[in-house]
């Protein structure tokens, strides 16, 4: 049912496309703007009543407490998944393990986000910013595949991920 559900809006977007597009010579391009536009024979005209400034908002991104900037570049914070791929309390090797392993990942899947981080008494390795449980099992799957010799301990963990905005 689903499915069916998912089809119905994709056919629905795909056929109304045409009546979004961003014209190129209008930098401020908005959803009223596709309303105020004189309708085709057999169509209906849409009113949008509002103050200025509120359509002045719409597309505008807005400053919050979920917005992160690192290395110039800009995240929203939200919930999300990641894979725990090591964690280890051994202070003379743990960190040498869960970075080596981080470099290996990184050369196979340099598009994946990876995090070592120390959290007393354990090193730990994360890997990836996913949406969803089941981005997440896929990624799982594969590192489990690539990475024989830890695939006992990766996995999936509900995590605040960074999502890039731009």
């Amino acid at each position: 049912m689903t499915r069916l559900f998912y089809l119905i809006n994709i056919i629905a977007l795909t056929a109304l496309g045409g009546y979004f597009t961003v014209s190129a010579q209008s930098p401020y391009f908005s959803i009223f703007d596709s309303f105020e536009k004189t309708p085709r024979p057999g169509e209906g005209k849409v009113i949008v009543h509002q103050p200025e400034t509120v359509k002045m908002l719409v597309g505008t991104r807005i400053d919050s407490e979920n917005i992160d900037v690192f290395n110039g570049k800009t995240y929203l914070k939200t919930a999300g998944y990641r894979l725990q791929v090591y964690s280890g309390n051994n202070q003379r090797t743990s960190k040498a393990e869960a970075t080596s392993l981080q470099v290996k990942i990184k050369e196979l899947y340099p598009d994946i986000d990876t995090y070592v981080d120390f959290y007393a008494p354990f090193w730990k390795l994360q890997v990836g910013n996913f949406r969803s449980y089941e981005e997440a099992t896929l990624m799982l799957r594969d590192l489990r595949g690539t990475f024989p010799k830890v695939k006992n301990e990766i996995y999936v963990i509900e995590e605040e991920i960074r999502l890039p905005l731009e």
